[in-house]
């Protein structure tokens, strides 16, 4: 079988598959693909629409992803049905409500780690020992760009997609010897609904950033699906994506401190709901100046008045 067109017909598990990329990559795989789908999300009156469309090629349930009992039950049902998934894909996901860490309330911190990382961990124990019994098997799981380049106010959802990264590496070593793909996909602005659903923000400069430097939902599942097709480890579907990357590899200390500029200045104008996180920065500017200035004097002072014999008393010749 060609890895060009191994997914053709197989039965597919996809998160998240009632808006943005993954009602996309539902599009894709059910229509060019004819794939058998069992689709996860929430809203029942968009998943009865993409029913109505797509017809005994789409199926779907409603259930928590963020628990452990109610994936395995999941699977279970599957298997009871007759439905042997080849390909997980682990679209859903939330952003962090822009914010700084130590402001972060425990609920919307659990809730965060829940439904973006270990819903992943638990759909992929479920399901993965039904996809080793596939022949080429997949499992994509979607990540982002926050894990490549992290940024302030988004600490959580960057920590959670960063394991995410991790996690799907570790399994596609884990799982080479099965003939199962891994991938995971790290995009940067998506034109979704997900930016549009923070803080009641919704039409601000911060939209119209996403939406000037953006790809849309359909671009971005083309570049999943086109992954996929080809079982690549990783997917980086767009320029902003592959600038954050690269910049990481060829200077990261510099790239982790530009960009905290940039959203820095950014929080200004175009940004307001970053401003909380860098007024103390604004406000404590002066501050920050003397206190550097201070130190460098006193490490100065520090390192003349060090002995011969060393800090310690130790012999500096030996």
């Amino acid at each position: 079988m060609s890895k060009r067109n191994w997914i053709y017909g197989r039965n597919v598990v996809l998160t998240g598959c009632s808006t943005g990329m993954g009602k996309e990559v539902l599009m894709i795989l059910v229509k060019k693909y004819g794939c058998n789908v069992m689709g996860v999300a929430r809203n029942k009156a968009k998943l009865d629409e993409l029913k109505a469309e797509l017809g005994d090629k789409f199926s779907y349930r409603r259930f928590n992803i963020s628990s452990q009992e109610e994936w395995r039950a999941f699977a279970k049902e599957l298997e009871d049905m007759g439905f042997m998934t080849d390909i997980l894909i682990n679209n859903a996901g939330m952003i962090q409500p822009f914010g700084a860490f130590d402001n972060l309330d425990d609920a919307m911190l659990d809730k965060i780690i829940n439904t973006n990382l270990m819903s992943v961990i638990y759909g992929c124990q479920a399901m993965i020992p039904t996809i080793k019994k596939s022949q080429f098997g997949g499992i994509v799981n979607v990540a982002s760009a926050s894990a490549i380049l992290p940024f302030g106010g988004q600490s959580i959802y960057s920590a959670t997609k960063g394991g995410v990264w991790g996690f799907t590496n570790a399994l596609a070593q884990e799982l080479r010897g099965y003939g199962v793909s891994v991938t995971c996909v790290m995009p940067g602005p998506v034109k979704t609904d997900l930016y549009k659903a923070r803080d009641g923000e919704s039409g601000n400069k911060a939209d119209s950033l996403v939406e000037s430097v953006g790809i849309t939902a359909q671009t971005a599942a083309k570049r999943i699906v086109r992954a996929m097709r080809y079982r690549k480890i990783r997917c980086v579907t767009d320029f902003v994506a592959h600038a954050m990357s690269l910049g990481m590899k060829v200077m990261p200390a510099s790239t982790v401190k530009m960009a905290g500029g940039i959203m820095k200045t950014a929080s200004k104008k175009l940004m307001p709901s970053f401003a909380p996180i860098y007024k103390d920065q604004f406000d404590n500017a002066d501050m920050l100046k003397e206190r550097i200035k201070s130190r460098k004097a006193n490490t100065y002072n520090q390192l003349s008045d060090v002995p011969p014999t060393g800090p310690f008393g130790e012999d500096m010749g030996k």
